[in-house]
């Protein structure tokens, strides 16, 4: 007795998709060893085409620097295999020409300055391809002249200049010199910019919330093709608390006849000022000097300015009022 067997429709369909699914596979499959075999097919064909090469500039003549730009790169037309090529595009940052100037006759530049001098690209194929390999054959080389120009090298010294950043916490500020150890450097390099420097910055010293001394050591700021004696300076602020304080100072008057008699009104200021701790007993009314000039009166009448004339150095944010005084004049 034969029995029927039934295939549910949705198994059905499942079997399909399977049969589908191992044909495209198996396409898959022959298309990617096609495209293996063309590419490494192509690999092993000549091409001629463009490589852009990172250069490295060494040994110049003596006592000179290059006082203009040199191309980073260079442009060559070159006749190799493929897989050469794909070589070349993945590890060609690691690899930098290296144009060893000194080794080349320099041609001196048609001008009335003797330190310009050129060398043609073409003459320089040969090393330039000794060191890329037997694998690469140079066809071109752009630019197709490498022109130097040189200036002297000088020596200066230059005083360092601190760059300082700094937010003071409440009540706190700077308390005498800044002093910068060593305070200048030597400086060399092409004539043409060591000359037009007065000094050598640092570095940005930035701190905030400061309420204690600082002393530190910086980085000098790179300055291009100019070399420094030292690269960090060690920098030192004095920093102390400080309070206000205030006084009344008389107003003298300046150059005013003997025969005449002068007052003003009011006839003092009041001074206020910032001073370190420790410097404050040693302030005075002697420490100051508000005046007026009998000679800056106004002709057509009307209040005369007050000047403060001195004041210490050891005292800081000074002010005062008013800074204009009535006055009357007897004989």
């Amino acid at each position: 007795m034969k029995k029927n067997f039934k295939i549910f429709p949705a198994f059905k369909s499942r079997l399909t998709g399977m049969r589908v699914d191992r044909k495209v596979l198996v396409f898959l499959f022959f298309l990617a060893v096609s495209a293996i075999i063309w590419f490494l097919n192509a690999l092993g064909r000549e091409y001629t085409t463009q490589l852009s090469y990172p250069v490295r500039y060494t040994n110049y003549p003596d006592n000179m620097v290059l006082a203009g730009e040199l191309p980073s790169s260079l442009e060559l037309t070159v006749n190799a295999y493929g897989y050469t090529i794909l070589r070349h595009y993945v590890g060609r940052r690691m690899l930098p020409i290296v144009f060893d100037v000194n080794s080349f006759s320099l041609n001196r530049m048609p001008e009335t300055d003797t330190r310009n001098f050129y060398v043609l690209s073409s003459v320089a194929a040969g090393r330039i391809a000794g060191q890329l390999g037997s694998e690469i054959e140079i066809l071109d080389i752009r630019p197709d002249t490498l022109v130097f120009r040189f200036t002297n090298m000088i020596t200066d010294r230059l005083p360092v200049k601190p760059v300082l950043e700094l937010q003071f916490e409440q009540q706190f500020m700077v308390r005498g010199d800044i002093v910068v150890e060593p305070d200048s450097v030597s400086v060399s390099g092409p004539a043409t910019i060591v000359d037009t420097m007065t000094f050598v910055p640092t570095l940005a010293l930035r701190k905030s919330g400061v309420n204690k001394p600082v002393n530190e050591m910086v980085r000098l700021q790179e300055q291009g093709r100019v070399n420094l004696s030292e690269n960090r300076v060690r920098v030192s602020v004095p920093v102390e608390q400080f309070t206000e304080s205030s006084m009344r100072i008389p107003i003298e008057i300046m150059n005013l006849p003997d025969t005449l008699i002068m007052k003003t009104f009011p006839s003092v200021v009041s001074v206020s000022y910032h001073v370190a701790l420790s410097d404050f007993e040693r302030v005075n009314a002697q420490h100051f000097r508000a005046v007026v000039d009998y000679e800056n009166v106004p002709a057509a009448g009307g209040r005369l300015a007050v000047e403060l004339a001195n004041q210490p150095a050891f005292v800081r944010n000074v002010r005062f009022s008013p800074h204009h005084v009535d006055y009357i004049i007897e004989k």
